[in-house]
C-alpha cells in the first residue's frame, strides 16, 4: 500500500509539474500575444494622431508659401510658426513617422498618387518631377500617398 500511494503521489507530482508547464506555455504564448497586439494598436493609434497633426501641417505648409515676411516682426512670427513645425516634425521623428521621398525618384504607386503626367527636361520618363502635397508612412505603413506629378 505505501508503494501504491508513492506511486499515486509521483503520478500527482507529475501532473502537477505537467499542468504548471503548460500554463507557463499559455501564459508566454498569451504575453507575446498580447505584446503583438499593443504594438499593432500603438501603431494604430500613431497613424490615426499622425493623419490629423499632417492636416495641420498642410496649412503652415501654404500659409509658408504664400506669406513672405516683409517688416522684422512679421519674420519673428514666421520664425516662431517654423519652430512650431520643426516641433511636429521632431516628434514625428520619434513616432517613427517619415515623408514620403518624391522628387527625383521613381514613382511607386505604393507611395505616390500621380496627379498628372508632364514632359520634363530635368526628369527621366518615370521619375517623379514635382511634388503637389507630401506624402507620409509610418514605418512602411503608408498614412497618405504624396500627390506628384511624372515626367513624361
Amino acid at each position: 500500500n505505501n508503494e501504491i500511494a508513492h506511486h499515486i503521489s509521483l503520478s500527482l507530482y507529475e501532473i502537477v509539474i505537467m499542468i504548471s508547464c503548460q500554463n507557463i506555455i499559455k501564459s508566454q504564448y498569451m504575453k507575446e500575444r498580447y505584446v503583438k497586439a499593443g504594438a499593432k494598436g500603438t501603431e494604430m493609434a500613431t497613424v490615426d494622431v499622425a493623419t490629423k497633426i499632417i492636416n495641420v501641417l498642410d496649412i503652415y505648409d501654404g500659409a509658408f508659401n504664400a506669406v513672405e515676411a516683409a517688416t522684422n516682426e512679421e519674420v519673428e512670427i514666421v520664425d516662431a510658426y517654423q519652430k512650431t513645425y520643426d516641433m511636429i516634425l521632431d516628434a514625428f521623428v520619434v513616432l517613427n513617422v517619415t515623408k514620403v521621398e518624391t522628387v527625383g525618384e521613381e514613382f511607386d504607386h505604393n507611395y505616390h498618387q500621380a496627379m498628372m503626367q508632364m514632359p520634363s527636361d530635368e526628369y527621366e520618363e518615370g521619375l517623379v518631377s514635382q511634388e503637389f502635397a507630401k506624402g507620409w508612412k509610418c514605418g512602411e505603413k503608408l498614412i497618405r500617398p504624396a500627390m506628384v506629378v511624372v515626367a513624361a
